[in-house]
């Protein structure tokens, strides 16, 4: 039997939109469920660590903010299904997505294996657009409008390393994917975009260290020599899901430190 959504009027402080962030137990995504929830929004926390998910949900409320964790891997379409699903019976709706689960896809291309290879779009692109699929249905049977954000990679705009030839690749699928439901869904008001960073503080920087230099080779190619923050990319998805972007759909936005532009 269904829960009657919690508070559907906002009452609870929140302004009353609801936003799934998935991967939202660690690094981007947990800042994202964090800056989300201080900023209003009610947040459903996605990942498959059910102690970082449960730590995360009492980190949000423990603040003063609205969230419930709910353990989802994106590479299962029943639990993707079920992830929406239960969204619905705890707030009666979907208004954004922050699609942030994501893996590394380290090696070249000809030592890979098949396994290797998969792994990365499984999660990254078979993953997204089984996320993608609920969402885009939910908000068209709610009456369309929603924002949407992918968290894609400058690796799906550009080449930059060799030795990362999965991850690349997922990536650029991911931004095509990212183009095309913006397309097929802009007449029923349904936004979506996509950010995609350059280096940011994170545990995947840190282990790309000995794959291709890490920070350290990032900050000869950033303009400003500056490493990004996980905040800073998630005050460009805030303002994605905002009226102030209304006419902004379809687009990729570095948040790079001006990398994209050299």
């Amino acid at each position: 039997m269904s829960e009657a959504p919690d508070d559907p009027d906002g009452s609870d402080g929140s302004d009353g939109r609801v936003v799934v962030v998935t991967g939202g137990s660690a690094g981007i995504g947990r800042a994202a469920a964090v800056a989300f929830a201080a900023a209003g929004l009610r947040v459903v926390i996605a990942a498959r660590s059910e102690e970082r998910g449960a730590e995360a949900e009492r980190e949000i409320r423990a603040r003063g903010g609205e969230a419930r964790f709910v353990r989802c891997d994106v590479t299962s379409p029943g639990q993707v299904r079920d992830l929406f699903a239960r969204t619905v019976e705890l707030y009666g709706r979907v208004d954004h997505a922050f699609n942030n689960a994501g893996v590394p896809g380290d090696g070249r291309l000809a030592d890979l294996t098949t396994e290797d290879f998969d792994r990365a779009f499984a999660v990254n692109t078979r993953g997204l657009w089984l996320c993608l699929r609920e969402e885009l249905r939910l908000m068209s049977a709610q009456g369309g409008g929603g924002s949407i954000v992918n968290n894609t990679s400058v690796h799906g705009l550009r080449t930059v390393f060799p030795g990362i030839g999965a991850y690349v690749a997922s990536k650029h699928a991911a931004v095509a994917l990212t183009r095309m439901a913006a397309v097929e869904h802009a007449h029923e008001g349904i936004r979506v975009n996509a950010v995609a960073p350059g280096p940011v503080e994170s545990d995947m920087l840190a282990a790309s260290e000995a794959a291709v230099g890490g920070a350290t080779t990032w900050r000869g190619l950033i303009p400003s020599g500056e490493i990004g923050t996980p905040d800073q990319v998630c005050d460009v998805a805030l303002w994605l899901f905002s009226p102030a972007s209304s006419y902004v759909n379809g687009q990729v936005i570095g948040v790079d430190g001006g990398f994209l532009a050299t």
